[in-house]
């Protein structure tokens, strides 16, 4: 089992793709961590994106919050790396901080946030890496795969990917399948 830390980009896309179940699905064996300062992010894109506020009621998402002194000192650190005042990239800075604090695997599908995490030594993938997981774990077929791709896609998601029919030219290109 993985401990994974969601960002705020892949549930929310995710969920407006109506895609939340199929993100259980490929996370069933995982403990699933939604942090505090996730939330308030998709809480204020529930004006704009109402399938968001659903994301609060998903008990496979275990609650958690920076509340330890070295979890917090590593919120400090981040969120000043990554900038953008008080309003950007909270989410973002708390997985990462939580991830140094406590281990796991951060979702982050930003790149900054994923190369700040690697050169920090933390174990950082982006959606795609997900889904590719789950089917080299036999949960997803090919074909499933590729449609939740697209689906993400069809929220505006940007992706290294124009298509599903791409995941898996990409993944072996960038060493995700071997």
């Amino acid at each position: 089992m993985t401990r994974i830390v969601f960002d705020t980009t892949a549930l929310s896309h995710f969920s407006r793709a109506e895609r939340l179940n199929s993100l259980h699905e490929i996370t069933a064996d995982d403990e699933c961590v939604l942090l505090a300062e996730v939330l308030a992010e998709l809480v204020k894109g529930v004006a704009v994106y109402p399938s968001l506020g659903m994301i609060s009621a998903e008990s496979w998402l275990q609650r958690a919050a920076l509340n330890e002194l070295d979890e917090l000192a590593a919120f400090a650190k981040y969120k000043g790396e990554l900038g953008g005042g008080p309003e950007r990239n909270n989410g973002e800075a708390a997985v990462l901080a939580w991830a140094s604090a406590n281990g796991g695997m951060a979702i982050i599908d930003e790149e900054v946030g994923r190369n700040i995490g690697a050169r920090d030594g933390l174990q950082v993938h982006g959606s795609l890496w997900l889904v590719i997981r789950s089917f080299k774990s036999n949960v997803l077929d090919r074909a499933t795969a590729e449609h939740i791709v697209d689906d993400l896609i069809g929220t505006g998601k940007r992706l290294p990917v124009s298509n599903g029919a791409d995941l898996f030219t990409w993944a072996y290109r960038a060493g995700v399948l071997p």
